[in-house]
């Protein structure tokens, strides 16, 4: 026996089984858990940075601001992609597109790491430390649910379709959180 939930959207009321809702609690479980995460992780790099201001200056000597903007403006275009498939807009095309979007920018922030890493040994500072933690553990990310967008455009279905681009804007805000507060800081 089946019981169903009323779960209420623009379109209007679907049933949505209790298994379903689980499901949403856990997305929201896990966003809240990032956001609390990368929060943390980058309120240390901002302290350490107002602690030791010329190590601060030393590592933004040895970053490529130019190369984090194409990489910003490839993920934020994903996004907008991903944002197309979840509005049922061509949903298999938007997804790949995202996806390979995804893909780009894990390209770019590698190659980003090959040019700032000299700067970053030679300055043997925390902040670099925490710079290549923050940064690599969204790159994983990124990595990890390009992967889940393409496997979702395989077939894609309008929850599972929904789930992957809310997870894909978290993504794309945890970069926003980074870029100032590495990048502009």
């Amino acid at each position: 026996m089946t019981i169903a939930v009323e779960s209420r959207s623009l379109k209007g009321a679907q049933p949505v089984s209790p298994s379903e809702g689980g499901m949403e609690l856990l997305l929201w479980v896990l966003v809240w858990s990032e956001l609390i995460v990368f929060g943390a992780l980058l309120g240390a790099f901002l302290l350490i940075g107002l602690i030791d201001r010329p190590a601060l200056t030393a590592f933004h000597d040895g970053l490529d601001p130019g190369l984090a903007g194409i990489a910003t403006a490839t993920l934020l275009t994903s996004g907008f992609f991903a944002a197309l498939a979840a509005a049922g807009r061509n949903t298999r095309r938007n997804l790949v597109l995202a996806a390979l979007g995804g893909f780009a920018f894990c390209a770019l922030k590698i190659i980003a790491f090959f040019h700032e890493l000299p700067a970053f040994t030679a300055a043997e500072s925390r902040l670099s430390e925490l710079y290549l933690l923050i940064t690599g553990f969204h790159l994983a990310h990124v990595a990890f649910v390009a992967v889940l967008l393409i496997v979702v455009a395989w077939r894609p279905k309008p929850r599972p379709v929904e789930t992957v681009a809310t997870i894909w804007h978290l993504i794309d805000l945890v970069w926003l959180m980074i870029l100032p507060v590495v990048y502009l800081a």
